[in-house]
């Protein structure tokens, strides 16, 4: 029973988990290997856009039909197969750019990929909170997270060992082929049950107010409404902030003291992420005992602490034994805190558009701070980027403990307000 239940969530992580590096993780080894400055890596990830705005695709996924398609199999699946088509197009445009010569024909085609990415997120959010209970929330996140980081692995590892000894066409020429696999496998999931809202007599004007007003709006005013609305979208933006600084820079920061692609292939990407599954694991099980806003506080200091190990290698240089520990202590404690995440946005988000609007907050405040983590590192360099991040992030979780303190029932309510037993 088990396992009918968790296999098809840990399928939707992995899918995620296959796609969304292409456009930002693996993307930078890419635009550094092309001889791009740190700053101007660091905005690149503004033209992940498309996939930060997946809230506006969502009403569009939740409420109108694909012509003969839906017909045929079902308006999730048919969302699914266009997702994950525009998906390969865009990676497969990305794989015939070069950063050196085409800049804006790669800047496109990652948009679109961004593009594809967020439409297939809007359209398997049901597919990961279908049949889940109040008590099984930690588990859930968990089982996504893992799906999630393996999807990663294989992504990341593959890719970087491909652009080593071939090119960065053939990576993500790879990419694009085992997206199309995944589509495959996901097209056999059984489907949720599905919005019946479809135009019928009304103007296409009437029906797309209608659309947004139920897919989204009517949610999102309940939810701004709410005496805690406001520590909510304050936890959204802020509470990953110096993890997204972290990983944008850290990657740069490897190479820069001479660390292989390989390398960090090995530690960083193959390492890590096994490190964060069993983070993420543990997690699901801390957070049923210790309540899901309290893992997050909890979690999020020990976070902190492991990104002050970074100052190591700022002192001894390109060693391979330390560089095995930090990415063990930072991934480790990071999966624990993208699960906790994780869990508190389920107890929030009733309908996929309004997932994706959150989510949104939190990519636009992520989009934000990758966006100025480039200009920081040239401005005050490594040593002083290391001190003031895990700094700042502990500043943040004191927010967040006041507001826990100020608003104590808020996991209990925001369960009772998504209906989950």
């Amino acid at each position: 029973m088990l396992i009918k239940q968790y296999v098809p969530k840990f399928c939707i992580g992995f899918s995620y988990g296959l796609s969304f590096p292409l456009t930002l993780v693996i993307l930078d080894f890419w635009l550094k290997d092309a001889g791009l400055s740190n700053a101007a890596i660091g905005m690149f990830s503004l033209f992940h856009w498309p996939f930060t705005f997946k809230f506006i695709w969502g009403v569009f996924i939740e409420n109108y039909d694909i012509p003969y398609l839906t017909k045929r199999i079902g308006r999730n699946r048919s969302w699914i197969i266009a997702s994950h088509l525009v998906l390969m197009i865009g990676v497969i445009g990305m794989a015939y750019s070069d950063p050196g010569s085409s800049l804006p024909k790669l800047i496109l085609f990652a948009s679109l990929t961004a593009l594809g990415d967020g439409c297939k997120g809007v359209v398997l959010y049901p597919y990961q909170i279908d049949g889940t209970t109040k008590n099984q929330l930690g588990y859930l996140a968990s089982v996504v997270s893992f799906g999630h980081r393996i999807g990663m692995i294989l992504i990341k590892v593959s890719t970087l060992h491909l652009a080593y000894f071939f090119s960065w066409k053939t990576a993500y020429l790879f990419s694009a082929f085992s997206i199309c696999l995944l589509m495959i496998a996901v097209l056999f999931m059984e489907s949720p049950e599905e919005n019946a809202h479809s135009p019928n007599d009304k103007s296409i004007i009437l029906f797309l107010a209608d659309s947004f007003r139920k897919s989204l709006a009517t949610q999102l005013k309940k939810l701004i409404n709410r005496k805690e609305g406001l520590c909510i979208l304050c936890v959204l933006t802020l509470y990953k902030s110096a993890d997204f600084m972290m990983q944008k820079m850290t990657r740069l920061f490897l190479i820069e003291i001479g660390f292989s692609k390989v390398e960090i292939a090995n530690t960083v990407q193959f390492w890590g992420s096994i490190s964060v599954i069993i983070g993420g694991l543990i997690s699901g099980y801390c957070i049923k005992k210790m309540g899901i806003l309290n893992a997050m506080i909890y979690f999020g200091l020990l976070h902190a602490i492991s990104f002050s190990s970074y100052m190591l290698l700022v002192k001894i240089g390109a060693i391979s034994w330390s560089l095995w520990f930090i990415t063990f202590c930072e991934a480790f404690t990071g999966g624990c805190v993208t699960t906790a995440f994780l869990s508190f946005l389920y107890t929030i988000c009733k309908t996929g558009s309004l997932y994706a609007f959150l989510w949104a907050l939190h990519d636009l405040g992520g989009m934000f701070f990758m966006g100025v983590s480039g200009a920081l590192v040239d401005k005050i360099g490594w040593s002083s980027y290391f001190t003031l991040i895990p700094s700042a992030y502990v500043i943040i979780l004191m927010i967040l403990r006041i507001f826990l303190c100020k608003y104590r029932p808020l996991e209990e309510s925001c369960c009772r307000w998504m209906q989950i037993t």
